[in-house]
């Protein structure tokens, strides 16, 4: 009686990863390229979008100048930064 319901356990679980393999996976795999496809044409088309309003935006601007000047830098970040000495290897 063992023998038979162990037999019995192998091929049902045999048969169901034969239906799975045959008609799940193949489902499953396709949902998911096809949501991975939905999300790639989403950015394809947003950068789209940004390149079209950069393209604008560079238009509207065109002509015009910006000058941006840097802060002069305090004498307190470089002064407790220390000496700088040049080592050389010896042998």
């Amino acid at each position: 009686m063992g023998l038979l319901r162990t037999i019995v356990i192998i091929a049902l679980f045999y048969y169901g990863f034969k239906l799975l393999t045959r008609y799940v996976f193949p489902w499953l795999l396709k949902r998911w390229v096809n949501k991975k496809m939905g999300q790639f044409q989403n950015q394809g088309q947003q950068q789209y979008q940004n390149q079209q309003q950069e393209q604008s935006f560079a238009k509207e601007q065109e002509g015009k100048v910006k000058i941006k000047s840097r802060g002069k830098k305090s004498e307190s970040e470089t002064k407790d930064m220390g000496d700088f000495v040049d080592f050389e290897e010896v042998e």
